[in-house]
């Protein structure tokens, strides 16, 4: 019902791949933010399947033969990070070449479907780090009589989430600098199937039932290539045109859209992640370099 009102307004170039986002935010109830117009009921809503595929994916490992260890509940978050990053970005690049691409720019004025879109996008992208933050930061590592235990990395990701979900929530609650919150997620999302991947077939290496598979370390020498190549193209040469851009806009065009104390917090949450991959940035190059033959002698096996 949803996707037939689409077809009924004025815009007639909606992105074939935006329309279901569309339908799934118009047909879900709103909870607003106390004090705002930002609903906040569709990033919860999105948490529950986030939620249940997880636990869904842990058993059908078990159910494959890996072992009952914290390899395996970590495979199973990467698995629900590859099916977010896989639904999430070709909805972003379809927003990002529907309109002029100005970071700083006001949602106001834009047709209403592009302004759903959007809604829908960064709620999504917001439920899967309140899921991830309920499951990975709480229920995994809840220790009875202590309650959750984590580590530095940990409260590092956890960081990580808030900070992203306050920047995209910012974004919307502006009503301006959306756009510059999807070319990062973007570009960051672009190289994370290929990096979840990684992750997992470095435990699927390790477990009993994965050591007679011949082509597993193959598989992970030639993804592990495809993920330092497309982190370097994101994160370095992508990167050396967006930032300047993005910061350009913010500074100059975008005080007239936001408060400038807000744009200078969107910058430096920017630069912190960017700064922050330094070290994985290296790491993909090395890899590069050194090519899939020499990165096949850790693979636990010969090519």
């Amino acid at each position: 019902m949803a996707i037939e009102k689409i077809a009924t307004e004025d815009d007639t170039n909606v992105p074939h791949v935006l329309k279901i986002w569309i339908a799934l935010y118009r047909s879900s109830p709103k909870v607003y933010l106390p004090g705002t117009d930002i609903d906040f009921g569709f990033s919860l809503r999105c948490a529950i399947p986030l939620s249940v595929s997880r636990i869904i994916f842990r058993h059908a490992l078990y159910y494959f033969g890996w072992d009952q260890s914290n390899d395996t509940i970590y495979a199973s978050g990467c698995i629900t990070g590859i099916c977010h990053s896989s639904l999430l970005v070709p909805g972003l690049l379809a927003m990002l070449l529907s309109q002029k691409y100005v970071p700083s720019a006001k949602l106001q004025g834009s047709p209403q479907w592009y302004q759903d879109a959007m809604h829908a996008l960064l709620g999504f992208c917001t439920g899967y780090m309140i899921y991830d933050s309920f499951m990975g930061f709480i229920i995994e590592v809840w220790q009875p009589g202590r309650g959750p235990v984590l580590s530095s990395d940990d409260w590092m990701y956890l960081g990580h989430h808030i900070l992203t979900s306050l920047y995209m929530t910012s974004t919307r609650w502006v009503k301006a600098g959306h756009i510059s919150a999807m070319v990062l997620m973007f570009f960051g999302e672009l190289s994370n199937p290929f990096m979840n991947l990684k992750l997992i077939l470095e435990r699927a290496l390790e477990q009993d039932c994965c050591k007679d598979v011949t082509w597993l370390p193959t598989l992970f020498v030639c993804n592990e290539q495809v993920f330092s190549i497309c982190y370097i193209i994101c994160r370095v040469f992508a990167a050396s045109f967006v930032f300047p851009h993005l910061t350009y806009d913010l500074l100059i065009r975008g005080k007239r859209n936001a408060p400038m104390w807000l744009i200078l917090c969107w910058l430096i949450l920017c630069y912190g992640v960017q700064f922050g991959s330094i070290p994985m940035i290296y790491t993909s190059i090395d890899t590069v370099k050194n090519g899939p033959l020499m990165s096949s002698a850790g693979a636990h096996g010969e090519l």
